[in-house]
């Protein structure tokens, strides 16, 4: 149920609380750091001082970010109330933070997975939002005044998620949402420029090296695209610097499912699962690895030799494709 209640529940226990920690999941994402910054900003403006803990320091592709926030990668204090983010699964979250919610008097999360698990005592979860912003904005309208800091910070985690409002999860409330916040003066221009667009040499290089890796299969119906840990260790790049390349072979006309793999790390494999087909649910081949996400975009993490693990995701592939032979 869609409910205010969540919230000012939330708004009520943390102006009692001593410490307040907001996470979101590990690795993160534009939505997933956003909704933090979020979150962070609407407890303030109630007079409550929250921390937004990370596994570690940002990528440079969050520069901006970086700048403008303070985040907390040890944190060595209790806090009375932890409050999660775009997080459907409690094993998704920062070592540290999970080690924080064993301790908290209350917990809370919010999200927007259909996948969503339930771990915390108190959850908002909309499924089929566009973004963990989404929710946030919704769930706390009531309790926020919007200002050009707050409407970038939303803006931003809902064009992520919503791939520039263009996946099937944008819907007709996200751009009723989106008319609140341009009445800002927030420059979406600038905004997609700075934040979306430019990257790096060395991300480029890495753009360089995926698209020479990409292979095709079932007559170009799953494209892969693979960045070994040598490429990770020649180019210096991090993970999620290398990122870009999730969202370019689902463009590949004939192409249903793309496959991107990562090893930042020897024999650790981050998988990214997308496609622009809508009879294709690419969750059910993460699903079927412990991992999760949307029906366009989902993503887990396979450890061990990689021909082997390569198989196994195209077998599952094909059998959510209906190909038999």
């Amino acid at each position: 149920m869609r409910t205010k209640a969540f919230a000012k529940n939330l708004i009520k226990i943390c102006s009692h609380a001593n410490r307040v920690a907001i996470s979101g999941h590990k690795n993160p994402d534009y939505d997933s750091i956003c909704s933090c910054l979020a979150m962070q900003e609407i407890l303030q403006q109630q007079g409550i001082i929250a921390d937004v803990i990370l596994e570690k320091p940002l990528a440079s592709s969050f520069a901006p970010i970086i700048k403008e926030n303070i985040f907390v990668f040890e944190p060595t204090n209790e806090y009375d109330v932890v409050i999660t983010v775009d997080s459907p699964e409690k094993n998704m979250l920062p070592s540290s933070v999970i080690g924080l919610i064993e301790k908290a008097k209350f917990t809370f999360a919010i999200d927007h997975h259909k996948d969503h698990t339930y771990y915390m005592q108190s959850s908002q979860v909309f499924e089929g939002e566009s973004s963990a912003c989404e929710v946030v904005f919704r769930s706390f309208e009531p309790y926020f005044t919007l200002n050009v800091r707050l409407s970038t910070i939303f803006y931003m985690g809902i064009y992520a998620d919503t791939g520039g409002f263009v996946y099937s999860n944008t819907h007709s409330s996200t751009f009723a949402i989106l008319s609140k916040l341009l009445v800002y003066d927030i420059h979406p221009d600038e905004i997609v420029q700075n934040y979306f667009m430019q990257i790096s040499l060395g991300a480029f290089e890495m753009f360089r090296r995926a698209i020479d890796s990409v292979k095709f299969y079932e007559n170009g119906q799953i494209a892969v695209s693979l960045l070994k840990n040598t490429d990770f260790e020649e180019t210096k790049v991090s993970y999620t610097d290398s990122k870009m390349i999730v969202d370019y072979l689902q463009r590949i006309a004939g192409v249903k499912v793309a496959i991107n793999i990562f090893e930042p790390e020897k024999g650790e494999f981050h998988i990214s699962l997308r496609t622009a087909s809508p009879d294709v649910d690419v969750s059910l081949i993460a699903k079927k690895f412990n991992g999760g996400g949307h029906t366009r975009a989902s993503g887990l993490k396979l450890v061990g030799e990689y021909n082997k693990l390569l198989r196994a995701l195209l077998n599952q592939t094909k059998t959510v494709l209906g190909i038999t032979k």
